[in-house]
């Protein structure tokens, strides 16, 4: 049998969603129906339509002779390749297809000069896990299910010489009420259980009701020696700053406040409050879509995990999608 690996194209796509939701059956088949489609309603005809024509995704199909066999999703954010979900059909497993699948996909990494390669991999999914150390990934960092909803092993590539530890720093401001100390920890909680030294400090001001709150993190796979920064790679901002300026790299803006905003080399804006409005009916919603969009910018998988253990139980629906709409938020 002839086995092809070809990047995925918009007449490829009915067959391999025909298999991404056979991998969440198969995946998940103890949780309930409708925690299945959490899982799936990442990955609609539309949404993955839309990745295929973006330059940050490494979108693969398997063919053996001309039948799609497997599939990979993955995606190149920062210079890391992360390979979210990739799976052979049950009929054309024992092959060697998905070691194949993975070698092709670390080479289009390569290519994009990643110089890593992540996969989140359920623990009990032995035949998975051993197929990653085959072709040479590592486990990393392990995550309990009462953290995330599910229980998670992270798995790292190295494909090239990293020039200097990795350190971020990230700002998150906005006014009170808006969920800032709670979308920071949410991330230091995050970052800590993936192996990453964390330094988290919350700033309010001096107002007695309302005013503003500032969380400045920093994290490294190395010590943090100095705790604090002039410069932040990525700022959120979700209100209107009324003393301090933030300067960073990127810059992800509320639509409303863009005119008050500094220059920044990288600035994405963001009608958080509108699409909180319009799409779920409140403005309490902007934290939750505001911290999908900072997952999606520091690379954690939220199609792969469920958030549903670690939310609030009131407007828990709401929130998931609105964490998820976040994620994957394209103007």
């Amino acid at each position: 049998m002839a086995l092809s690996i070809e990047t995925m194209t918009d007449s490829d796509i009915k067959a391999v969603l025909r298999l991404f939701n056979e991998t969440i059956e198969e995946m998940h088949k103890d949780r309930t129906p409708e925690e299945r489609r959490h899982f799936k309603e990442a990955y609609t005809p539309a949404k993955v339509k839309k990745r295929l024509k973006d330059e940050h995704s490494v979108f693969l199909t398997a063919r053996e002779n001309e039948k799609v066999v497997g599939y990979m999703f993955g995606w190149v954010l920062e210079s890391i390749g992360h390979i979210y979900w990739f799976s052979i059909d049950k009929d054309s497993r024992r092959k060697g297809y998905g070691h194949k699948l993975l070698e092709k996909t670390l080479s289009e990494f390569e290519q994009k000069t990643c110089y890593e390669s992540r996969f989140f991999a359920y623990p009990d999914d032995r035949e998975t896990c051993n197929l990653l150390e085959s072709v040479g990934f590592v486990e990393r960092a392990s995550i309990e299910e009462g953290f995330l909803g599910v229980s998670l092993v992270l798995f790292v590539k190295q494909l090239a010489k990293l020039p200097k530890a990795v350190l971020k720093r990230l700002i998150i401001a906005g006014e009170a009420g808006q969920g800032i100390k709670v979308m920071a920890h949410a991330l230091a909680n995050i970052l800590a259980k993936l192996g990453k030294e964390v330094s988290l400090n919350v700033v309010y001001d001096a107002a007695v009701r309302g005013g503003t709150i500032t969380a400045e993190l920093i994290f490294s796979d190395e010590r943090i020696d100095v705790p604090f920064f002039d410069k932040a790679d990525i700022c959120l901002q979700l209100s209107k700053p009324l003393r301090r300026r933030f300067d960073a790299e990127k810059q992800l803006i509320e639509e409303s406040i863009a005119e008050y905003m500094e220059p920044a080399d990288s600035k994405e804006i963001i009608p958080f409050k509108r699409e909180a409005i319009e799409r779920f009916g409140s403005p309490i919603f902007i934290n939750m879509i505001a911290l999908g969009r900072l997952l999606h910018h520091i690379g954690i998988p939220v199609d792969k995990v469920d958030f549903r253990s670690g939310l609030p139980a009131r407007f828990l629906e709401e929130n998931v999608r609105a964490v998820k709409y976040g994620y994957t938020y394209q103007d």
